[in-house]
């Protein structure tokens, strides 16, 4: 083990019911972090009572800052990250338990020559810890393709397509932290994390489950599978044009805050012909019929297979209004 100092950044609102058993969980590492930080958004339950008790008898420094106002999820990591003093910044959700090997596993990574974060898979779990029989990376639908591209160095490849990271099961360096700047509210926290590690070439993985991600109902994003059919009305009562709108400025900021990142030009270039392929999708006509033509030029050129998710995306093109 390098003997880098480990910070855990950990949000919470409202968190009492599951709190306790991830702090326990975060007591029982085998290799134990340096530092706590906790910001908390605004709790009105027990939470930072158990807090503040877990403070008392932690054998390394606990710190809790408490937001006068709501903050929300991605302002609030934002600003825990940015009081850790570590050089490694693991994240924290609320309700999950850590297996005792989860920095073990994750900390050695991040010593690997241009590893900036990384990242593992975790067992998907009910209220009482009951296994659902399935994992984030299966949630996610992270092939064994796409976990190979990452192994390989082409995180951002993968990453253009579709969102695979989990917050929970994030590690970084704390030299990425100027490079994340103020996350934007276009951006999950951990998708933004991921996108700018991978940005910079280097982003990798760690193919094991090392937690237990809790699903519940207060939730806020969750790893619940849901039936086929759901999804397939969900897509279908979308709207196109809000969607795209949100994607064309999502992606649109990564482009705009490249410069000031050590990205590649060949990275540039992907991210470029992502925004166009993109913007080609949000002007298609809103005539189905109309649209078949432009469809087919992006799967001919291959642009849905570099730029999109899977034949979902082909669908809701033709199909949604």
């Amino acid at each position: 083990m390098s003997g880098e100092r480990i910070s855990v950044a950990l949000c919470t609102h409202n968190g009492g019911s599951f709190l306790k058993e991830l702090l326990d969980s975060l007591d029982a590492q085998t290799v134990r972090p340096a530092e706590l930080i906790v910001c908390d958004d605004v709790s009105i339950d027990e939470t930072l009572d158990i807090l503040k008790d877990f403070e008392r008898h932690a054998s390394y420094p606990v710190k809790i800052y408490c937001n006068p106002v709501r903050l929300g999820v991605v302002r609030n990591f934002d600003q825990a990250i940015r009081r850790c003093s570590g050089q490694i910044i693991a994240l924290s959700d609320q309700d999950d338990i850590w297996y005792p090997e989860k920095l073990a596993r994750l900390v050695p990574k991040l010593a690997e020559p241009g590893c900036y974060a990384t990242f593992c898979n975790a067992d998907v779990v009910d209220e009482a810890l009951r296994p659902m029989g399935y994992t984030i990376w299966q949630r996610v639908c992270f092939t064994p393709v796409e976990q190979r591209a990452i192994a390989a160095g082409h995180a951002i490849d993968v990453l253009l397509k579709h969102d695979v990271v989990t917050g929970a099961t994030l590690a970084f360096r704390a030299e990425l932290v100027p490079f994340l700047k103020d996350m934007p509210e276009h951006w999950p926290h951990d998708a933004w994390i991921a996108v700018v590690a991978a940005v910079c070439g280097g982003l990798t993985l760690v193919d094991e489950p090392l937690l237990a991600y809790r699903q519940h109902y207060g939730n806020v994003v969750g790893g619940r599978k849901k039936a086929w059919t759901r999804e397939a009305v969900a897509a279908l009562n979308m709207d196109r044009a809000n969607y795209y709108r949100k994607e064309l400025e999502r992606w649109g900021v990564l482009m705009a805050r490249l410069y000031d990142m050590p990205a590649k030009q060949s990275v540039s270039n992907s991210l470029a012909a992502k925004l166009a392929h993109l913007s080609r999708r949000a002007s298609l006509p809103p005539i189905r019929l109309q649209r078949i033509a432009g469809v087919a030029r992006e799967l001919f050129l291959g642009n849905y297979s570099r730029y999109a998710r899977n034949w979902g995306s082909v669908a809701i093109d033709l199909l949604v209004r």
